[in-house]
């Protein structure tokens, strides 16, 4: 039976109370035990026989094993189970070696603890730390073949650059020449108007 589920009724349906140990026969409806029980015998009545005499020589086989243990003295029980021990553990060893599938292994697994002695040996760095290491070794090349002007970017910038120089120097020519004909002018003015003064 069902444990109670409390305060709160069952909706629709209600709760699933068990009397019987039923089970599905091949039709597909529900048939206690007992009767599947008697059924079964009638057709396998041979196949008890023959399952019989199996199961007899199985025991007999760990009869006979069982009576070649207590002929074992003690020493020689702890050798075999040192043996074994030992075998089980190169297995597992040897389990652990064998690579495996890629897609089986986890990446967070921790393969042993760290110890006071393997902090100063140099250690694996995690995923995120390599790619910002790498992201930094990518930046500084980048860098210095800029500053040498052989990326893309700095052959571009070194051409605008002279191009704004060239086009400063034109409008200061442009504007010292203009100063000097102004200056020029003012000076002719000057001496028209010291002449006509004079006349």
């Amino acid at each position: 039976m069902v444990r109670g589920t409390g305060k709160f009724k069952q909706k629709r349906g209600g709760g699933r109370n068990f009397s019987k140990n039923m089970v599905l026969d091949e039709n597909g409806t529900a048939v206690s035990v007992d009767r599947q029980r008697r059924r079964g015998q009638d057709d396998e009545d041979d196949d008890e026989d023959s399952s019989e005499e199996e199961e007899e020589e199985e025991e007999s086989e760990e009869e006979s094993s069982e009576e070649e243990k207590p002929e074992l003295t003690r020493a020689e029980r702890r050798d075999l189970k040192k043996k074994q021990a030992a075998a089980k553990q190169k297995a597992a060893e040897g389990e652990t070696s064998d690579p495996e599938d890629a897609d089986l292994i986890n990446p967070n697994h921790v393969t042993k603890k760290l110890n006071i002695s393997d902090l100063g040996a140099p250690r694996e760095l995690s995923r995120r730390e390599r790619e910002q290491k790498e992201k930094k070794e990518a930046q500084d090349r980048y860098w210095k073949l800029h500053t040498q002007g052989k990326t893309d970017q700095a052959k571009s910038d070194l051409a605008r650059l002279a191009k704004i120089r060239e086009e400063r120097a034109a409008a200061e020519a442009k504007r010292k020449a203009e100063a000097e004909a102004k200056t020029a002018e003012i000076e002719a003015k000057k001496q028209q108007q010291q002449q006509g003064r004079r006349s």
